[in-house]
């Protein structure tokens, strides 16, 4: 125990060990009065020395304010440096149960925690890392203000540190790809084949700290790869082999970049990305992962859907048909604002069936991207599946980026990865529609593009709240629930200025995250 009492306070020992004490003075039981310390820097401090940091310090003597009795500013301030600078012990130090920190809320309120609850892939209990890591997810969920130093750094860490033990016991992470029913197989164990195509650039790395200032669009993406060829996928060698287009990584791939072009999407989409970057000259878009499903809308999932359905000469035509008249049966039902009256259409009555010779046209019409998505959607039922068809969980991991491969399932995107592309908008720009004139077509499915520069990428991507803080501090003053901000902030223009504060949290995010994967060394 430490000896002299400024010390026992700061370390939370002793008479002093109270660590809810927020009034600035203990008293001893001699009856003398001295500076007291909250919790969180008893946390700091403790994670200090247990560092072997504080064992010089010695507090009788140091600057003390002769008004207040508290130890002066800058000491404090010391104190909380140090306490940044390792974390052998938590910043997040006794505090009631289930009550985190000076943020507020509880951890069992946020979504990845409730996550938990609902169980792994075919169980209804999570490995013990796979709970920690959601378990640390959840906390980077609870409030914070930006550029509030106390909270994120131990969160960062106990962040990494999980991911850290789910790399190491090689725990599959439901990343959100599967029907939670079915069981999770990893890309790499379904028997794929995948080829480089050496078309993906390199790119620079990007401090926000020297974007401080700018204005920077929420710019969600599928997680597609790019500059990558399928060839095989569960043994089944394709017809037709699927080159992979992004994704972040558009922009990096050769082709855009000797066009100018850094996004892709539809039309409707393009034209409001160029309304914006006309309003608001420099305009950033910031990349910012989509829920695993985003994919089922691109050709990529579609693609091999169709080539190894056409190949399973197993499944049982009339399951066949079954399925067929399943996506002809779909209907939308749409109310009337004014009349209230309710009308019901069938947008795919006309599709050709899943074996047709005319599907892949089909598919790729003027206003059939609901009709991909559809088609994975219901060929993931476990009633197809056990009827041979393709495994939409296997495809879904496949056409992913490896880079998403252990990101937790965040109903409220709050951690979605966000910056692992980084672009520039041109102040007036070019929105060129692949393969019309002399533009040749740069995606299969999004065609058309938006011009500007590709700045490179974050050195790894950080949580969607650490960038884009207004967006959710917003919907939490509006009393919007959280499972519903991944919705909102992919349906809306989503603008953020970046400030120092920002540019902080995503620096200590990354040093912190990355020691917790390096393991408790400190």
């Amino acid at each position: 125990m430490a000896e002299n009492r400024f010390m026992q306070s700061l370390l939370g020992e002793g008479d002093y060990s109270n660590p809810m004490m927020l009034l600035p003075f203990a008293e001893t039981p001699e009856g003398e009065f001295i500076p007291s310390f909250p919790g969180v820097l008893q946390g700091a401090a403790q994670g200090v020395q247990a560092a072997g940091r504080l064992g010089g310090m010695v507090f009788e003597g140091v600057p003390v304010d002769p008004e207040t009795g508290l130890l002066t500013e800058d000491v404090v301030d010391d104190v909380v440096e140090a306490g940044l600078t390792f974390t052998g012990g938590s910043l997040l130090a006794p505090r009631p149960a289930n009550s985190l920190g000076m943020g507020g809320g509880l951890l069992e309120e946020m979504p990845l925690y409730q996550q938990i609850a609902k169980g792994n892939i075919g169980s209804k209990e999570m490995p013990a890392a796979e709970e920690a890591l959601y378990r640390a997810g959840a906390a980077m969920q609870l409030p914070r203000v930006s550029g509030e130093g106390l909270l994120l750094p131990q969160r960062a860490y106990d962040l990494g540190a999980a991911q850290a033990r789910v790399f190491d016991e090689d725990v599959a992470i439901d990343p959100g790809f599967q029907n939670i029913v079915a069981p999770f197989i990893r890309g790499r164990d379904a028997d794929t084949v995948i080829r480089d195509l050496g078309t993906v650039m390199e790119s620079p790395a990007v401090s926000l700290q020297n974007l401080i200032g700018n204005t920077a669009k929420l710019m969600p993406g599928d997680m597609t790869m790019a500059g990558q060829e399928i060839t095989h996928v569960m043994g089944v060698k394709l017809k037709n082999p699927v080159r992979m287009q992004g994704g972040k990584d558009f922009s990096a791939q050769e082709l855009s970049r000797e066009l100018g072009l850094v996004w892709a999407s539809d039309p409707t989409v393009i034209s409001g990305y160029a309304k914006q970057a006309r309003e608001n000259p420099g305009l950033l878009g910031v990349y910012s992962a989509m829920g695993a499903r985003s994919g089922d809308f691109s050709h990529h999932v579609a693609d091999i859907v169709v080539d190894m359905t056409k190949q399973a000469d197993w499944i049982p035509e009339k399951q066949i048909a079954r399925f067929d008249d399943e996506i002809k049966n779909f209907s939308v039902t749409k109310t009337n604002k004014k009349t209230k009256e309710k009308t019901t259409t069938y947008p795919y009555k006309d599709f050709p069936g899943i074996l047709s010779p005319k599907v892949e046209k089909y598919l790729y019409s003027p206003g059939k991207g609901g009709a991909r998505k559809l088609l994975a959607d219901t060929m993931e039922k476990s009633s197809y599946r056990k009827e041979g068809f393709p495994d939409l969980s296997v495809i879904r991991t496949v056409v992913a980026d490896p880079e998403m491969a252990y990101r937790v399932n965040d109903p409220s995107a709050m951690m979605a990865p966000t910056g692992g592309r980084i672009v520039r908008f041109d102040e007036d720009p070019m929105t060129p529609i692949g393969g019309k004139g002399n533009i040749p077509v740069f995606h299969k499915t999004y065609r058309q593009g938006i011009s500007g520069e590709d700045l490179g990428s974050l050195e790894m991507p950080v949580p969607r709240s650490l960038i884009f803080p207004e967006f959710f501090a917003g919907r939490r003053a509006g009393g919007a629930a959280m499972s519903d901000d991944r919705r909102s902030a992919e349906i809306s223009n989503v603008l953020q200025e970046i400030t120092p504060e920002i540019a902080d949290d995503v620096d200590r995010f990354t040093e912190m995250y990355r020691r917790g994967l390096l393991g408790d060394v400190f």
